[in-house]
């Protein structure tokens, strides 16, 4: 190879690397000015944002803050019926086990706070269960598969 080609094979490296930083970098400003903020109202802070916001608030809560941010799943729960279908694309998009772990969680509180019944929602039950099913974390699957269960027999 010519010095020409060792170039251009270097350019394309160094931008292909640039992109796979610039996609894997998140800064993560909102979600990090949202926890400088006393916990205190946590909750009620967050039923100010949006659908979008909150779960990455919620997702964020969840992986990076110790102990994890569960109770903010309750203004995502609270949202019901309108909360399902963004919920369901975030389940489609992600099928991780710690986003099937996280928006399981959110289907728990509807379906334990009345905001939607998750149990009568076959469809979505099926999907949950084929998502769980595909876990490779055996420990959260047992958990994920026990949230499924309290779903099932809230009926």
């Amino acid at each position: 190879m010519d010095v020409k080609s060792n170039r251009g094979i270097g350019r394309y490296f160094l931008l292909a690397l640039t992109c796979l930083i610039a996609a894997g970098c998140k800064d993560h400003k909102l979600e990090k000015s949202f926890f400088e903020k006393p916990a205190v109202d946590e909750v009620q802070r967050l039923r100010r944002y949006s659908l979008d916001e909150q779960y990455r608030i919620f997702r964020y809560g969840m992986d990076k803050i110790e102990p994890p941010a569960m109770g903010l799943a309750r203004p995502i729960a609270e949202r019901g019926a309108d909360a399902v279908p963004f919920l369901v694309n975030k389940l489609n998009a992600d099928a991780g086990d710690i986003a099937v772990r996280d928006i399981l969680l959110i289907f728990e509180m509807m379906e334990a706070s009345g905001s939607y019944k998750v149990s009568a929602n076959g469809s979505l039950l099926s999907l949950l269960t084929s998502r769980v099913s595909k876990m490779r974390d055996k420990g959260w699957q047992d958990i994920c598969f026990q949230g499924l269960e309290e779903i099932r027999d809230s009926k």
